[in-house]
């Protein structure tokens, strides 16, 4: 239950989700520090935006690689070419 492929979409969303509201917040408080209102929100937003897209990308690729590695072994879907063990 907990290999399930749901748990790894989940941990993504929330991964994008935190890198893109954490470095906002970040940035919100670097602004009322120094008092530059919208520049370190901004930069820190579009930072947070690159790191949370890549860093989903990179999660996303692999949840699917290790939810079609079963499926490689059982001989692959339906349609696909046998795996060496059903060619016997």
């Amino acid at each position: 239950m907990w290999n399930s492929p749901a748990f790894g979409l989940v941990g993504i969303g929330f991964f994008l989700t935190a890198s893109i509201v954490g470095m906002t917040f970040v940035g919100s408080l670097l602004d009322e520090h120094f008092e530059t209102k919208p520049a370190f929100t901004l930069v820190l937003l579009a930072l947070g935006l690159l790191v949370g897209f890549v860093g989903a990308y990179r999660q996303l690729m692999e949840v699917v690689a290790r939810s079609s590695s079963p499926r490689a072994r059982r001989g692959g879907r339906d349609g696909d070419a046998p795996s060496e063990d059903d060619r016997e």
